[in-house]
């Protein structure tokens, strides 16, 4: 198809961000044996950080020394996607959607390629970085979708983005649990590991992601609305909250920066409680994060396409975030009632909250923002919860290091913070 003549629709973003996050989860599952691996060693960066823990907790489980590690490295990679998020955002706006989609995407190309050589910590921690740095796609495609529908059609737009992250996410940690146990690092070439394998397919998909996109994607921002916004035009993050796009925008924004603080410490920690309490492996965790994300994109499909514009997206965004408490106490009973039943319903019970409170966010911050502000909206949206990403890692596991059990108590009271700011925007 040619990019000149094709139509961009919602099938195409979808497929754009459904490969990408496919790419993106393959990583979930390899966590306890990646920081395990690399922490074993001798000398490199990540063996200096481990001395003063081993030396103040002698005692500590391996998978919570472990867990407080890879919630800094889920931390380093959000914190660049939180500095990028709204830059990409406000360049769309400028430049238009195609150019953006594809500089994103040459930049997460070359991060999974370093990816497939980091044989060594440091290496691994720069390829998390530049992978942060280049993620403006999400924001990016988000804004294509406010492009290509109306306020009527917008709930149904945000649903098949929340779609595509569900499904990558049943795709993603599926195929990353199983590619992790084949390993290609016995051929003698510098800097393979235990996990290139998962690397390297993530890199195939970054490069049938930008071949897609280079022939087949279409502007979606015509000319005449490129560089419209009033915003200033700042390369400084911490302004999402203190620019001038309406107040509804900036309270969304917050309901999402505390919701993905939370569920990502859930999504950096679960792999952890997984294996420390039930002792899964790295296939059983993928299958896991699959079924999670099957619920995501099941609950999408059935509940909020069809009938999120007549429920309203206040309102299912209310019932999500009380599930996510209900299934962060059942997470919270884990370590006291080692079970794989009670893992599998509260993990099932997570994946219908998240299933309901994307979309809705989504669609409720786009609906908010003047249409010439959309890319820069949904830059500050997807800044705001990389923010949260930066954040939520890095505390739950500092939570699970002191107690398994406390991430989930911590999340549980934490999600009644944007209940109640969804339930005041939804009366007002």
């Amino acid at each position: 198809m040619n990019p000149k003549t094709g139509r961009t629709g919602l099938g195409a973003i979808f497929l754009v961000l459904f490969v990408d996050l496919i790419g993106f989860s393959v990583v979930f599952p390899l966590f306890p044996e990646m920081l395990k691996w690399y922490g074993e060693q001798p000398g490199g960066l990540l063996a200096l950080m481990l001395q003063p823990i081993d030396a103040f907790f002698p005692g500590v489980e391996p998978m919570q020394r472990a867990a407080l590690f890879g919630g800094l490295l889920g931390a380093m990679y959000a914190s660049l996607q939180f500095v990028a998020a709204p830059f990409w955002g406000r360049m769309s706006d400028r430049h238009g959607r195609r150019p953006i989609l594809l500089v994103s995407l040459v930049g997460s190309l070359a991060a999974n390629l370093l990816w497939v050589f980091s044989g060594d910590f440091t290496l691994l921690v720069v390829s998390r970085l530049l992978a942060g740095a280049m993620t403006g796609n999400v924001a990016v495609a988000n804004a294509a979708v406010a492009d290509i529908t109306t306020e009527a059609n917008r709930s149904k737009g945000m649903a098949a983005v929340g779609m595509a992250f569900g499904l990558g996410f049943i795709m993603g940690p599926a195929l990353g649990g199983w590619l992790g146990g084949i390993r290609i690092d016995g051929f003698g070439i510098p800097g393979l590991n235990p996990f290139s394998t998962p690397a390297l397919f993530a890199a195939i998909l970054a490069a049938i992601n930008l071949a897609w996109v280079a022939w087949s994607f279409r502007e979606t921002l015509p000319p005449e609305r490129r560089g419209q916004a009033s915003a200033v035009r700042t390369a400084n993050p911490l302004l999402i909250f203190r620019n001038d796009l309406p107040a509804r925008v900036h309270a969304v924004n917050l309901a999402f920066f505390t919701h993905t603080l939370l569920f990502g410490g859930l999504e950096m920690t679960l792999g952890f409680l997984a294996a420390q309490e039930l002792q899964l492996g790295m296939g059983a965790i993928g299958l896991m994060f699959a079924g999670m994300g099957f619920g995501s994109a099941l609950i999408q499909g059935v509940v909020v396409r069809p009938f999120g514009a007549r429920i309203g997206m206040g309102r299912l965004a209310m019932i999500g975030f009380g599930l996510h408490v209900a299934g962060f106490v059942l997470l919270a009973l884990v370590p006291a009632h080692p079970s794989l039943t009670l893992l599998s319903v509260a993990i099932a019970v997570q994946a219908l909250a998240t299933g309901l409170v994307f979309p809705s966010l989504a669609t409720l911050v786009s609906l908010a923002a003047p249409p010439a502000q959309q890319g820069f909206a949904m830059g500050t949206f997807r800044s705001a919860s990389s923010l949260g990403r930066a954040i939520g890692p890095l505390l739950l596991s500092i939570a699970y290091f002191a107690s398994p059990a406390a991430p989930y108590w911590l999340g549980a009271i934490g999600m009644l913070v944007p209940l109640a700011l969804v339930r005041r925007l939804d009366r007002g």
